[in-house]
């Protein structure tokens, strides 16, 4: 008999965004800001081969949009970007700044 997934692990592995796929959302909530310090960002977030080493980038990203923009909207930026960490990371990590 061949090894067969649970329907619920079937949904999980289905919404589990892929590296690229959270790569991308992280460039993206940083996209506006254009500088030398973004780009360093920029070239840190393309260079990750983890999606932990991107969730461990979050308070880079944080203090880049707090600068260039305002506390609250790192705030709000870093929230959206939760669901991205799903399925990765421990749910008990995935707390709202």
């Amino acid at each position: 008999m061949p090894f067969r997934r649970s329907k619920a692990q079937d949904e999980a592995a289905k919404r589990k965004m892929s590296v690229s796929e959270v790569k991308l959302k992280v460039e993206l909530c940083f996209q506006d800001i254009d500088n030398k310090d973004a780009e360093r960002l920029r070239y840190k977030v393309r260079s990750t081969r983890e999606v932990k080493e991107l969730w461990m980038l979050r308070s880079d990203i944080h203090q880049l949009i707090s600068r260039h923009i305002s506390q609250h909207e790192a705030a709000q930026r870093i929230n959206a970007l939760l669901p991205c960490f799903a399925h990765w990371m421990p749910a008990q990590s995935l707390i709202k700044i």
